[in-house]
């Protein structure tokens, strides 16, 4: 093999490890972005839908009150208002599971409200709703519908501090290859030290005191070399000028 080959085909190795190396992290770092994009981008939703029918039943809870208060006009509309918002929420949430529980809390949440929902909408009809009436029925309704919201924001907000948690591994399981390299070019340096060492360097300080031998102490010119490449020619060339040089001076 040729000396050229020979460093050809190491810068080769070299590159090809370099380019291995820095195509699977970046894959790696480019599937963890777009994972954990998704997954904090839904929970964020999903956060975002429940807060909103946690501020459509606040109202709801007002306009009953108002209702109690003897207004019965304003406060129908706005309980039948926050019901419209309050099911564009909770549907907007069913479409956006991204956990194994999530679609029972949000059966939950749907059961439960339509029990607060009937008992609520019958209050507008009742000419004798009291604020008595509000505390005994309709409010521990309006809780639970509350509970089972919150439980909805907890699981996501639990959801997403795992989603930080497997940001941290997967960080480090992306820098993984970037470690592997590095250990990797320092053990292909050594390697690739030594051979240019055993290939080149050292057939130069042989051939190098071989032709001082013969020159300075006319010791026979004897280098051994293992490989067949140009230093190899080298030699042979060397040793036929010594031949040349012998005949020359017998003559």
């Amino acid at each position: 093999m040729s000396i050229r080959t020979k460093m050809m085909l190491g810068f080769i190795i070299l590159a090809s490890m370099l380019f291995l190396s820095g195509a699977i992290s970046v894959f790696e770092l480019t599937r963890l972005g777009k994972s954990i994009k998704g997954l904090i981008h839904d929970n964020y939703k999903s956060i975002d839908y429940s807060r909103n029918m946690l501020d459509a039943l606040d109202q709801q809870e007002n306009a009953l009150l108002y209702k109690i208060s003897g207004d019965s006009i304003k406060p129908r509309q706005m309980f039948y208002e926050a019901d419209k918002f309050l099911r564009i929420n909770l549907d907007s949430a069913s479409n956006n599971l991204n956990l194994v529980t999530e679609h029972l809390q949000v059966d939950s949440v749907r059961m439960f409200y339509e029990k607060f929902y009937a008992c609520a909408s019958a209050n507008f009809d009742d000419s004798n709703f009291s604020i008595d009436d509000f505390i005994r029925f309709t409010n521990p309704l309006l809780i639970d519908v509350n509970e089972h919201v919150k439980n909805l924001i907890t699981i996501n907000q639990q959801d997403l501090s795992k989603s930080a948690a497997f940001l941290e591994t997967s960080a480090q399981r992306a820098s993984l290859p970037g470690l592997i390299v590095i250990v990797t070019s320092l053990i292909f340096t050594l390697v690739f030290t030594y051979l240019v060492h055993y290939y080149f360097v050292s057939p130069i300080l042989r051939l190098t005191k071989g032709i001082n031998d013969y020159v300075k102490f006319r010791k026979p010119f004897a280098v051994h070399l293992e490989t067949k490449d140009e230093f190899h020619k080298l030699k042979e060339s060397i040793v036929n000028l010594i031949s040349l040089t012998k005949t020359s001076d017998r003559k």
